[in-house]
């Protein structure tokens, strides 16, 4: 099973940009269903009440991302800490490509089992 809220492990790139897409697109899809229903249950009294309920269906979104980050920075041997590096502008672009297009750690490293080795050997993965 696919463990979303845990940084333990290695992300791979092709996994790291599906999650994140996946992510992405399910919590707009969810912030979009909440909106409609809201606005046919509640009618005028939803424009107070959406943009709160809106905000948490983002932040949970962030947070579930930041745990992928974390599996990713460990695949190309950095520390989680560095996820916080995504703050600082202009290095965060730098950051996010790195992320999106460098390869991973060959072999183990200090956080855990390569998981191409891990995909080819057929065997459980862990992250």
């Amino acid at each position: 099973m696919i463990n979303l809220f845990s940084m333990e492990g290695r992300l791979n790139r092709a996994k790291y940009f599906g999650r994140v897409l996946a992510i992405s697109i399910l919590t707009n899809i969810a912030a979009f269903v909440v909106g409609l229903f809201l606005g046919a249950t509640m009618g005028r009294d939803a424009e107070q009440v959406a943009p709160t309920i809106g905000f948490m269906i983002g932040v949970t979104g962030a947070i579930v991302n930041a745990f992928q980050v974390v599996k990713r920075l460990h695949d190309i041997n950095r520390p989680g800490a560095h996820y916080w590096l995504l703050l600082i502008p202009f290095y965060n672009i730098y950051l996010g490509l790195l992320l999106l297009f460098k390869k991973g750690t060959e072999g183990s490293n200090q956080f855990g089992v390569d998981p191409l080795i891990i995909k080819s050997r057929g065997l459980a993965a862990s992250a």
